[in-house]
């Protein structure tokens, strides 16, 4: 191997790269988009199942800052098996689907149709995951009920303001995720990059409009009844508005922009 194989690439080759994937995401089937769409959503599930096995093993065992620790540790797991499976992520798609539009080789029309698919079919995944939780956690000894309830509550303590902000702050992380990712010329570089973004994500309890998607779910299908359908609602739209912005305008936009300015 030589050593600019070793090398990350150029960002006017990240650039190509992400036009290319997305325009041949734009020539996909509606089908074949949705249905690897509904995989994601389960997929990313399992960084909340991961989540609740640990703080059913550590709660009472850990404080509070050791606990959310933990806890933000697994938080990378889900979002692991989804880039590097390959199955279609929403919050991924608001940095990638926006460039062919702003590069004018696609309407704003089809915009909303791949954003649209791969939004219902990660809901749809995430909503089926929260229901197999759920109903695991009724039977089995090693998932307690409560930390759907303790982890829902964390979704919805803060104000709409932050609600937004934080959503922003995610997904301008994940369209930078997507960037990395590209940049990476090898597997295992693509892991550790995935993980150190999630993880910050995790840490800092950015809502992340599909990973928190089977959180809350999993709190208004099986807690206490600390998170409503109101509650459900609001924390979807808030987060889905700020990560949709903060990676179509702080990576997709200004990349491509200070990018194709720089062509000489």
């Amino acid at each position: 191997m030589s050593i600019d194989s070793d090398k990350p690439k150029s960002e006017r080759a990240v650039l190509r790269e992400q036009m290319d994937a997305s325009l041949q995401e734009y020539e996909r089937e509606s089908r074949s988009l949705l249905l690897s769409s509904v995989a994601a959503g389960l997929e990313i599930g399992f960084s909340f199942f991961l989540m609740m096995a640990l703080f059913s093993s550590f709660y009472g065992e850990l404080g509070k800052p050791a606990l959310h620790l933990v806890l933000s540790l697994s938080y990378p797991v889900g979002f692991i098996l989804v880039i590097i499976g390959r199955t279609d992520l929403f919050t991924e798609h608001t940095t990638l689907a926006i460039l062919p539009v702003v590069d004018g080789r696609q309407r704003l029309r089809d915009l909303g149709r791949i954003w649209g698919l791969i939004y219902l079919g990660n809901m749809t995944g995430a909503f089926i995951f929260a229901l197999m939780l759920v109903s695991y956690a009724l039977v089995s000894q090693n998932i307690t009920q409560e930390g759907f309830d303790y982890y829902g509550q964390k979704l919805i303590d803060d104000s709409n303001v932050a609600l937004f902000l934080g959503a922003i702050l995610a997904g301008w992380l994940m369209g930078l995720l997507g960037w990395l990712v590209s940049s990476s010329t090898d597997t295992i570089g693509r892991i550790i990059v995935i993980a150190i973004v999630t993880f910050v994500i995790g840490l800092g309890s950015l809502p992340h409009c599909i990973a928190g998607a089977v959180a809350i779910f999993s709190a208004w299908i099986g807690g206490e009844g600390v998170v409503d359908w109101l509650e459900l609602l609001r924390f979807q739209v808030i987060a889905t508005l700020g990560n949709t912005f903060g990676g179509a305008v702080f990576v997709g936009l200004l990349k491509y922009g200070y990018i194709t300015n720089n062509l000489p």
